[in-house]
């Protein structure tokens, strides 16, 4: 019942570059995007296949921020991805759930997912009010 409670909050659809590296030997290190972000968790893509359950110390660039937000999380599931680029590369998504940061880092995570909102919201009720405009 608690994934389906989760999946109920909001998901900032956000293209933001996150570095990581494992909490625990051996030391994997690499670079994701964000899908999405939510209050507790992330949905990335990478080229990296991941074990689930791997603690990860992530580093989130949240746009117009001079620095990064870290955090620490867990990989709680990791799929291929279906698009295959012309280099043949694998790329996987993975879910990586918050399990710590700092309060600091948590209301600047927070204030960021706010603004997507609102920008999702705007963008939404325009083409709705639009379309109900007389021609």
């Amino acid at each position: 019942m608690g994934t389906i409670e989760h999946r109920k909050l909001f998901r900032a659809e956000a293209y933001l570059k996150i570095s990581y590296e494992s909490k625990r030997e051996p030391i994997i290190k690499g670079e994701f995007v964000t899908v999405d972000i939510s209050s507790i968790g992330l949905h990335v893509i990478g080229p990296d296949k991941l074990e689930i359950g791997t603690d990860l110390i992530i580093k989130l660039q949240i746009k117009d921020r001079p620095e990064s937000v870290t955090a620490l999380s867990k990989v709680v599931w990791q799929k291929p991805c279906s698009y295959v680029p012309a280099s043949k590369n694998a790329y996987f998504a993975a879910g990586l759930m918050l399990l710590d940061m700092s309060p600091e880092d948590a209301i600047l995570t927070s204030d960021f997912i706010f603004d997507v909102a609102k920008e999702h919201q705007f963008k939404y009720e325009k083409k709705i009010i639009d379309q109900l405009e007389p021609s």
